[in-house]
């Protein structure tokens, strides 16, 4: 009785910490869109008047009900920014010549970022499927403020196409502004690429550009310059930065305690109960059952109970997406993975000085073969570390991967992206901190973290309040008051959340991850098995890094040449000193490296990629991928 007491304590409170999230969704992985016409229309009012037609490829008995398009409506204005930038879209019309125009909108924030949100219009009829290969939809609506005028030179430069887009063929744009455009410029490719597209023109003041191909993964941005003195509101909608959740929540809680008392008892059985890792029922765990099965095959919840098969291989995923479905989170160690993955398929080599030492980490990356990066991910995360420059003329660039925040914006980026492919994909439903509880997290064990979040409230509130009392303010009292306790819930409720939620699939796939860690963790070296000639500490060492075994991984393979199985040579994406070269000193000194290069530097000026309201497109920091505002995608459903 006592234990369900401090369960159902808990319970209460941790409803203060409950946010729901909505996520973005993307498009199917078999999708393509023929044509894309887009034509915008720039008023002396500065609104942004916009026609786009969308011939949209869904395939032979797709089964899908339309598309979903979604454009963005609140940005940073740039990275560091207390300010956001807001676009109002009005006036939104949709027509179909062959497919149901029916639509509805919502307009949320992505998952975890308040700063960032996007109106979803949903195109189709749910009691309708579409049965041609092709469907033509054709939308209108209008903008306001799109426009910018850094140094009083008002601009237009918008982010047509991001990269959760399908691939998108013969894309055409054109963009009139009045006084005719006086200077236009267009470029697609990954983040940052300063690639022009296919065509650029101005007849008669009107901007016209051409994209032949805009794949998934990259980002088509464009722009025009605007006479001075034509175009009213020419300037971005400024506002103050979002407030997170965590904040909103300290202004609500006294006033909210009441209803998030009665609801939090219901908060933590719907957690354990619906949060819980999906299972593929009367399949052995790793199974996925064939593409025209898996839709009708019967899902039940995962269970503690399940016994995990071991893997001998590595499982046919990439290694960051694998350290995702372990726990939910990337950090270093799926940074430090997915870079000597990149080493291992020849994109890269890497050398470890030999002054090294684990407590002073010096390791070289030098850039050799870009193109073997197959992922968008991988090709961003070169980007990062090389910069775009280097990464479009392969020249043998070199980076110190041992300087502290030189790697942290590409692991920033990889854990976005990555954990966008893991939704897109359907393998879970929810990632990191928005996500459900572990499949072996018990109702239990969560009411005792749970509790003794509660304790260290109760303890730390009299503190609090005795500090909340200087304050002439009820209010500011009663906030204070508030923010220890709430400060250990949201610990208690990241502890429960942070491994994320998986779908049937994404399950199948974890175990295969799971048993590969087992035969990695467990296995010595006279019970490894490979081809002679193989380089097998190369081929496994990604994944060992990405479990955190890369230390263990490395005294087997040492034990391999001791025993004449591995040769004592360097592989050949190691270009330091041959003889210097031993698996367990390179393992060490490489994991230490990159856990130092993803630590954030010191603070210091600094200037990145995407919006900047400041900016033009046209000269300083601006003319790349991505640094237009605005912007949107297309999915189906």
């Amino acid at each position: 009785m006592r234990r369900r007491v401090m369960a159902a304590l808990a319970a209460l409170v941790l409803a203060v910490a409950a946010w729901l999230q909505p996520v973005r969704a993307s498009a199917q992985t078999n999708d393509q869109v023929d044509s894309l016409k887009q034509d915008y229309t720039v008023s002396a009012d500065g609104t942004v008047h916009v026609n786009e037609t969308w011939v949209y490829r869904f395939g032979d008995n797709s089964g899908r009900h339309g598309i979903t398009r979604t454009l963005l409506t609140r940005e940073p204005n740039g990275k560091n920014s207390d300010e956001d930038v807001v676009y109002t879209i009005d006036n939104l019309k949709v027509s179909s010549p062959d497919a149901s125009a029916k639509f509805t909108t919502q307009e949320a924030a992505t998952s975890g970022d308040p700063r960032e949100r996007y109106l979803t219009i949903t195109i189709g009829d749910r009691n309708r499927t579409i049965t041609s290969d092709t469907a033509t939809y054709q939308l209108s609506y209008d903008i306001t403020g799109a426009l910018r005028s850094p140094d009083d030179k008002p601009e237009f430069a918008w982010d047509m196409l991001n990269d959760l887009t399908p691939d998108v063929h013969n894309i055409s744009v054109t963009i009139n502004v009045p006084g005719g455009a006086q200077a236009a410029k267009c470029v697609s490719g990954p983040v940052g690429s300063q690639d022009s597209c296919t065509s650029t023109s101005v007849d008669n003041g009107v901007a016209s550009f051409t994209q032949a191909l805009k794949p998934r993964g990259e980002i088509m941005t464009a722009a025009v310059q605007i006479t001075p003195g034509l175009v009213s509101n020419a300037t971005p909608h400024l506002v103050p930065k979002a407030k997170s959740p965590v904040e909103q929540g300290l202004q609500t809680a006294g006033v909210s305690a009441g209803v998030t008392t009665l609801a939090g008892a219901l908060y933590l059985i719907v957690l354990g109960r619906k949060r819980r890792d999906e299972r593929f029922a009367g399949l052995p765990p790793g199974t996925v059952p064939t593409s025209g099965q898996a839709e009708a095959a019967p899902v039940a919840a995962a269970s503690r109970q399940d016994v995990i098969p071991v893997r001998f291989s590595p499982p046919e995923v990439p290694v960051a997406l694998g350290g995702l479905l372990i726990d939910g989170a990337i950090g270093a160690r799926e940074t430090s993975a997915t870079l000597v993955d990149l080493a291992v398929r020849g994109a890269l080599q890497l050398s470890s000085d030999p002054s090294s030492t684990k407590s002073n980490p010096k390791l070289t990356a030098r850039l050799v073969d870009p193109s073997k990066a197959t992922e968008p991910f991988e090709r961003t995360m070169l980007v990062d570390v090389f910069g775009p420059g280097e990464v479009s003329r392969p020249s043998g660039a070199e980076v110190n991967l041992s300087k502290p925040g030189v790697l942290t914006k590409a692991s920033d980026e990889l854990s976005y992206r990555v954990s966008r492919i893991a939704l897109g994909e359907g393998l879970m439903k929810h990632v990191g901190p928005v996500g459900g509880t572990a499949a072996g997290a018990s109702p239990a064990s969560i009411a005792k973290l749970a509790w003794i979040g509660v304790v260290l409230a109760v303890l730390l509130l009299p503190t609090s309040v005795g500090i909340a009392s200087l304050f002439a303010s009820p209010l500011v009292a009663v906030g204070i008051g508030i923010v220890l306790p709430l400060l250990g819930i949201l610990v208690v409720r990241h502890l429960i959340t942070r491994r994320g939620q998986r779908t049937a699939v994404g399950r199948a796939l974890t175990d295969q991850v799971d048993g590969f860690y087992k035969y990695l963790n467990t296995a010595e070296a006279d019970q490894i098995r490979f081809e002679e000639g193989e380089d097998i500490f190369s081929r496994y060492l990604p994944w060992a890094i990405a479990f955190g075994i890369a230390d263990r991984w490395a005294k087997v393979c040492q034990q391999l040449v001791d025993m004449g199985r591995l040769p004592a040579t360097a592989p050949t994406w190691y270009y330091g000193d041959p003889y210097a070269f031993s698996y367990g000193f390179f393992a060490g000194s490489a994991l230490n490296s990159m856990q130092t290069g993803v630590m954030p530097q010191p603070p210091a000026a600094s200037s990145g990629s995407g919006f900047d309201s400041g900016s033009s497109f046209f000269s300083g920091g601006g003319g790349f991928a991505g640094g237009g505002g605005g912007g949107g995608g297309v999915g189906s459903w």
